[in-house]
């Protein structure tokens, strides 16, 4: 720090403690050039070396209190958001209507007042509105996916695993499973995706949303070494199937086809789904 010149470095940056400005460049012509341009006639030019150390110190006091108020404002606002982030997780995960969030933070900060009173301004940062938890489930929602996406671009070999079933609304639902494996032997299985059928649920609609869903992930057909269905008829019909459907249009494959009783796992999967 410069005496002098009432500067003081912050985040390798020379800063003005005088007009809390940044200097673009940290040498000492435009140093000199800024306290020249801008202080030039002022009190503090005229300053004896006592009165400039006392100046000084009481300048960077103030920018330390001004650098710790937003720090500290940063830093709630940060946990509040993590806070919303995990009180939408856990709706999400529980089924619970979206605006629950509002009932939460209601009984969130009844609780407060208790247990921790002068803490209720932090608290009240926290935004669980519908809104806002729907933009949180979301944003979850696009994160895992991207995990999702990221291990399956990984995969030598993957699996899938699928059935249809209907959901409490009465909409057939297509459940894809997959499981993989990286070049390290590392398993990965999870849900894939889900797909509404909102129509009929022939072996055409069935491939072509299961065609949308590969295609979400990213998955590449070549990778497949197995597809497990219920031998459902529009799963394994001859004619006009999803197997059938499947080898007409990806001919030379070597994907192995299995038979799997899925269906209890699947409908109790959708009846807790809305």
């Amino acid at each position: 720090m410069d005496l002098e010149i009432f500067f003081t470095v912050v985040k390798d940056k020379p800063v003005c403690l005088i007009w809390n400005e940044a200097v673009a460049v940290f040498k000492e012509y435009n140093i000199s050039r800024h306290f020249a341009s801008k202080h030039k006639n002022s009190n503090y030019e005229a300053m004896s070396e006592y009165e400039s150390k006392q100046n000084v110190e009481s300048l960077c006091k103030k920018l330390s209190g001004r650098q710790m108020f937003f720090k500290k404002g940063n830093t709630i606002q940060k946990a509040a958001t993590h806070a919303s982030y995990i009180a939408a997780y856990n709706i999400a995960k529980n089924n619970k209507a979206l605006s629950d969030g509002e009932f939460v933070k209601q009984c969130m900060l009844q609780v407060c007042d208790v247990l921790c009173p002068d803490k209720k301004n932090n608290f009240q940062t926290v935004s669980l509105s519908r809104k806002m938890v729907t933009s949180r489930i979301e944003a979850i929602d696009k994160n895992l996916t991207s995990q999702l996406e990221s291990k399956i671009g990984q995969f030598k070999f993957c699996s899938i695993a699928m059935d249809e079933s209907t959901d409490i609304n009465d909409t057939v639902q297509l459940v894809l499973f997959i499981r993989g494996v990286d070049e390290n032997f590392q398993i990965t299985e999870e849900l894939s995706c889900m797909r509404s059928l909102k129509g009929t649920t022939k072996g055409c609609d069935i491939f072509r949303e299961f065609q949308e869903g590969l295609l979400i992930l990213k998955v590449p057909i070549t990778n497949i070494c197995n597809i497990t269905t219920d031998g459902a008829p529009n799963m394994t019909g001859k004619n006009s199937g999803f197997l059938r459907l499947f080898n007409q249009n990806y001919p030379g494959n070597n994907v192995v086809f299995l038979h799997c009783v899925m269906v209890l796992y699947i409908k109790m999967l959708c009846v807790n789904l809305h």
